[in-house]
């Protein structure tokens, strides 16, 4: 069946993310330059392209960031595309190029009538490693190059405005490496929590779950600066106190800090994955 492409809802709400307001501004003011005059006569004399791309550990905030995007520019009324490259992937040959060129023409399609366009893109590197690993099949290596000429050749359309191509990736280290020249904007998410925004994420939560229990947020910060925990490590360890407490109830600071001290780190779990999935690939290699 064949791929429809066509701009999404946008989200009803602005989600807070904690740790990472220096990301979310930088955003906004890559994309206002994009939508903006000056675009044509920057974009040539530095190179840009209208491409962003965040990359990091799973759980801490890349898809909300750009899901974020277009709610700072709700009065543009904002074409607004999500999709996911693996979805675009077919086993008949040639397919996959097919629906990229087509996903590519719908968005100069609505950016010719001078709309803001945005596509977000979910875990790129489902589709666009690099050419050049030893088990990749000749259609990969096709998506990547037909991704690249759509890429090129949205820069040298005559558009009123320029659609911006925003994508995600965990595994940074593995896409093909023209691909990553391709995106002007590149930003690694890491949040990093000071006490404040720890205290700003669990108060919330711990008056909901006991309002007479009081947390020492230095001891709460000490294991989140051990332990490399993200925003929604902590959220998932939120859940599990509120839950335990609804069964067995006598939440305390020591409970808190017990589930914390056990939890597991999406951050070090992902570079142990990493580095398992890069021994590998050299072994692959071999």
């Amino acid at each position: 069946m064949q791929h429809v492409f066509e701009a999404k809802k946008l989200p009803k709400d602005k989600k807070n993310l904690v740790g990472l307001d220096l990301e979310q501004q930088m955003l906004k003011e890559f994309c206002s330059l994009v939508w903006s005059e000056q675009w044509l006569d920057v974009s040539k004399k530095f190179n840009f392209m209208p491409t962003i791309l965040l990359y990091g550990p799973p759980g801490t905030g890349k898809t909300t960031l750009l899901q974020n995007i277009p709610l700072d520019f709700v009065e543009y009324n904002i074409e607004y595309y999500r999709e996911s490259l693996d979805l675009l992937a077919n086993k008949e040959l040639g397919e996959t190029s097919k629906a990229i060129k087509k996903l590519f023409e719908e968005l100069k399609e609505q950016a010719s009538c001078g709309k803001r366009v945005l596509l977000q893109i979910d875990d790129v590197d489902s589709l666009l490693s690099s050419r050049y690993l030893t088990n990749e099949s000749s259609g990969i290596r096709r998506a990547v190059n037909t991704f690249l000429t759509q890429l090129d050749e949205l820069l040298l359309s005559d558009l009123q405005m320029m659609p911006i191509i925003a994508a995600s990736t965990n595994m940074f280290d593995y896409l093909d490496s023209a691909v990553k020249r391709r995106f002007s904007l590149k930003l690694e998410i890491l949040p990093l929590l000071s006490e404040d925004n720890i205290k700003d994420l669990l108060d919330p939560l711990i008056k909901i779950i006991n309002s007479d229990v009081k947390i020492d947020i230095k001891k709460v910060s000490d294991i989140v600066s051990e332990k490399k925990l993200t925003p929604n490590d902590l959220m998932l360890i939120m859940q599990k106190a509120y839950l335990d407490n609804l069964v067995r109830g006598k939440f305390s600071e020591k409970k808190l800090l017990d589930l914390m001290s056990l939890a597991e780190s999406s951050q070090n779990t992902f570079d142990q994955q990493r580095d398992n999935f890069s021994m590998l690939r050299k072994k692959d290699n071999a």
